[in-house]
């Protein structure tokens, strides 16, 4: 990666590793896991409703400052990154329970209890914090100019926010991107998805040549790429282009005869829109990428891997050990001893599990055991790199190539029906909750690594946090059930879970995967890896759908403007760092506005200006407004000028 693209690192963290500082007592306990369960519950519904989440990090960090100033808190910083990290776990554990258990209910299945549906959601949060320690040294220390962490970054820098002369430019940035988001998605004053279709020379495009483009005009996104950075963005948007403007119009071109299901109705593959051939085709191939990237990503990290596990068994079989050298407080992790005997009961627990509810055979059970631990390894090691380039975790993707390797495995020994497809399911539940943990609890990893947090205190309530959202998020899940329902004309979308029940229905019942595409993509991320081109990024772009990775292009190109716009390397540092401070502001006022929005869905509350969001106007003032972001950021941030 390029120098000028990892120069936000702080060098000297607020928090000094030479002291000791009281990070966690019953005031960040309490507050952390409130707003753990809150969070759960506020984004729970959120991910049901439209199928996104918002990070809890910004959010919570303004409540825990803003209740640190009213309580007179003395020990104000080290509480405030606690108490963020902790809430983080209600947010963390959702992609497990929202993503996945909602297809029990629309496929109609026999109904579980409500033990057996937090089980894998509890076991599964446990792994990926577990996986997450084993691998924080590599990913947050070892290869910090590798992996930018966008979040995390983010998330370091509105909490250093409050101390010096950064608290006034972020508040006025987050200000400005939680008014544009709220605006956005509660009046609907602009749109905020600016499509090539909206316009008569993207239809012709789309109509003639089946090309079509659009950028997600979030404030958040804008920030995020910022964080990432030119080189990363761009293989990113690379692998879009590639899905886009080369995948899509060859699928046309061989398959214009053939059949597609569209919601319910079979058309000609000629006939059928853009998205709809690219989430049901060239997006497979993105899976395809993103698996064998997964797999380079070990073989790479070999190394790392067997490290770990020759630490663990000293660790573990070693009698009477003693500590030779006395290493930094911001160092402390649990003990390798800890993470190993973790990873190995929270994997056999689950097969004691699915042995006891869902196996007919040992064979079943010794074949979930291999697949959950196998997968386990290799898919949060592609969700804690994809979080650590661009911010965000194709954990439904990932997920999907678990189902589908999983459904034809255990088909294949017999296990098909009712029994089966719920067998999957809970399979998918424990692997996506350890996946969106592993990959998420990093981000706050990463945090403390960059503040001088101890990284031990946060690993060991990431548990606690880990345990009580799990529950939550369950609660929650049966209470909308009961309230909402995910069948019929009044249900709650789910859209992942619509997904997945689509995808395990037909394969448990003899139908087949896209194999060729799942290959396709496997061998272009190995071509990709000969030639040097990070496999991941590209595959990462190659699976989201574009309107995501346009504005981390754009934030990525300004992120590059800003680091070249003056001749003088100290000037352009910080220039460089001033950016920063804006694009956190963007990405914690962003989640904030999104998370207001959120809140009046819930309540009912309905302000979206819906007939002038559908004409013609709502796309060119979101145009203009979304100029104006990038200005803005652009031009505060090189106004600053190094001192004589």
């Amino acid at each position: 990666m390029a120098t000028e693209e990892v120069k936000t690192e702080l060098h000297e963290p607020i928090m000094s590793p030479q002291k000791e500082y009281v990070e966690i007592n019953g005031y960040v306990v309490f507050w952390g896991l409130f707003y753990a369960a809150l969070f759960a519950l506020a984004v729970g519904y959120l991910c049901l409703k439209i199928g996104q989440t918002v990070d809890a990090f910004a959010p919570v960090s303004v409540l825990a400052m803003g209740m640190a100033v009213m309580f007179k808190r003395k020990n104000a910083f080290p509480e405030t990154v606690h108490i963020q990290a902790i809430a983080s776990s209600g947010t963390n554990v959702l992609c497990g329970a929202m993503f996945i258990l909602p297809a029990i209910y629309i496929l109609k299945m026999p109904s579980l209890s409500f033990f057996q549906m937090i089980v894998p959601i509890i076991l599964g949060g446990l792994l990926g914090v577990f996986l997450s320690v084993m691998f924080r040294r590599y990913f947050c220390e070892e290869m910090n100019s590798v992996y930018p962490f966008p979040s995390g970054r983010a998330a370091a820098e509105v909490l250093s926010s409050s101390e010096g002369s950064k608290a006034k430019l972020m508040i006025v940035s987050g200000t400005l991107a939680m008014a544009y988001d709220f605006v956005l998605n509660s009046l609907g004053w602009w749109k905020e998805g600016i499509s090539s279709a909206a316009f008569s020379w993207g239809q012709v495009l789309e109509d003639k040549l089946k090309l079509s483009f659009g950028l997600d005009s979030d404030a958040a996104l804008l920030g995020i790429g910022y964080f990432t950075g030119l080189r990363y963005a761009a293989i990113i948007a690379a692998g879009s282009f590639f899905s886009w403007f080369v995948c899509v119009p060859i699928v046309y071109y061989l398959g214009g005869t053939h059949p597609m299901v569209i919601d319910g109705q079979t058309v000609m593959l000629a006939d059928a829109p853009v998205r709809a051939v690219f989430s049901n085709y060239v997006r497979h191939v993105g899976i395809g990428m993103l698996a064998m990237a997964g797999v380079i990503g070990l073989l790479t990290m070999a190394g790392v891997v067997k490290d770990v596990v020759v630490r663990a068994l000293k660790d573990i079989f070693t009698p009477n050990k003693t500590v030779q050298v006395e290493i930094l407080r911001t160092q402390r992790d649990l003990p390798m001893s800890v993470l190993a005997l973790g990873i190995i009961a929270t994997v056999v627990l689950f097969a004691i599990f699915f042995h006891i509810y869902y196996a007919q055979t040992f064979l079943q059970t010794i074949l979930a055991f291999l697949i959950v631990l196998i997968l386990g390894f290799l898919l949060s090691v592609v969700g804690i790199s994809s979080i650590a380039f661009t911010g965000n975790e194709p954990v439904s993707g990932m997920t999907i190539f678990m189902i589908i390797l999983s459904a034809v495995v255990l088909a294949s020994t017999g296990m098909t029906g009712d029994v089966g497809i719920i067998a999957i399911l809970m399979m998918a539940a424990f692997l996506g909750t350890t996946i969106g943990v592993a990959g998420n609890f990093m981000s706050e990893l990463k945090v403390a690594y960059l503040v001088g947090a101890t990284p031990k205190r946060m690993q060991l309530w990431q548990l606690v946090g880990v345990i009580v959202s799990a529950v939550v998020s369950v609660g929650v899940l049966l209470l909308l059930n009961h309230a909402y329902g995910f069948t019929g004309p009044d249900a709650l979308p789910a859209p992942q879970a619509n997904a997945m029940a689509a995808i395990v229905q037909p394969l448990m019942s003899g139908g087949s995967a896209h194999w060729p595409l799942y290959m396709a993509g496997a061998l272009f991320a190995v071509v990709l890896w000969m030639i040097g081109v990070p496999p991941l990024a590209f595959a990462l772009g190659s699976y989201l759908p574009m309107e995501i990775n346009l504005p981390v292009l754009v934030g990525g190109l300004i992120s590059h403007l800003v680091s070249h716009s003056s001749d003088d390397k100290d000037t352009n540092e910080l220039r460089l760092s001033e950016g920063s401070t804006i694009a956190s502001g963007f990405v914690a006022g962003g989640a904030i506005g999104s998370l207001i929005s959120a809140v009046l869905r819930i309540a009912g509350i309905d302000w979206f200006a819906k007939a002038w969001h559908a004409t013609q106007g709502a796309t060119y003032l979101g145009i203009v407004m979304y100029l104006v972001l990038c200005v803005f950021m652009y031009k505060v941030a090189v106004k600053v000028k190094a001192k004589l």
